[in-house]
């Protein structure tokens, strides 16, 4: 009997660290230099995952600048909650090693629109970032923005579109993001958007985002999809908390871009 209990204990060991994910902040350094780029690194924050077949990229929303340390090994609340099961295959595909982007300084949200997303500098910074992990993984990269990062990821698509890099990457998340961000007639990509249903954030409104949704249906050749999430509880300042950030209903956020990108993803 006791020979049973040792093989089921190192059966469970071994299916735990087969499915779990690897985690560890990594400084990628900026590949463009002159008087409009700053030479500081921008520190990520990577969920490794054993059965990866591809890399989202999470720009953060707010002022995107989370002041990572080189020790930090876990990320709580909406980036556990909503970001890490995607690298976790007890809890979904688990097919994406997950990034977070982490600015090196804040990042001006703005009055109307925030224009500190659409510098040189923050633009270049996502730029080796992508092409750091597309080196380090040789796999496809997708984009998620949150909020305000919804801004980086539709002004660094239109970034690769002058540059006609736009295969850089492989699909974009469009989430709760901020209104005014924005795609041209031109994008021919799978986008998924997910907004909450009852998001009471004035600077990110559902019917702005459906809005965007409507327009880039009618001229992208590509899957686009519209998830309303509708579960969860609201809670503190409505742009920072509650239904705008998926609070208490991650899962089916997850559960949402796990199933949009599988389609794409094999």
């Amino acid at each position: 009997m006791r020979f049973f209990k040792i093989i089921y204990f190192f059966l469970i060991i071994f299916f735990y660290y087969q499915n779990s994910s690897f985690s560890q902040v990594i400084s990628v350094n900026v590949n463009e230099n002159g008087v409009f780029f700053s030479s500081d690194p921008t520190k990520t924050f990577l969920w490794e995952s054993n059965k990866a077949k591809a890399t989202l990229i999470f720009i953060p929303g707010g002022e995107g600048s989370l002041k990572l340390s080189d020790d930090r090994k876990d990320l709580k609340g909406f980036y556990g909650k909503t970001l890490k099961p995607l690298s976790d295959s007890t809890l979904t595909s688990g097919k994406f090693n997950v990034v977070v982007f982490d600015s090196p300084w804040p990042l001006a949200v703005g009055k109307d629109y925030p224009t500190s997303r659409t510098t040189s500098d923050h633009l270049a910074r996502i730029d080796s970032v992508v092409d750091f992990y597309r080196n380090k993984y040789n796999k496809p990269i997708w984009l998620m923005g949150h909020s305000n990062g919804a801004v980086s990821v539709t002004e660094f698509y239109k970034y690769l579109q002058k540059n006609n890099r736009e295969k850089a990457i492989s699909g974009i998340i469009y989430s709760s993001a901020r209104n005014g961000a924005s795609f041209n007639a031109e994008t021919n990509i799978p986008v998924l958007f997910l907004a909450h249903e009852k998001d009471a954030c004035s600077k990110s409104s559902a019917q702005n985002s459906q809005s965007v949704f409507n327009d880039l249906k009618k001229t992208n050749k590509f899957k686009t999809e519209y998830v309303f999430i509708k579960g969860g509880e609201s809670e503190g300042e409505p742009c920072h908390s509650g239904y705008h950030m998926f609070f208490e209903a991650e899962k089916d956020a997850y559960k949402a871009i796990d199933l949009f990108s599988s389609v794409f993803i094999k």
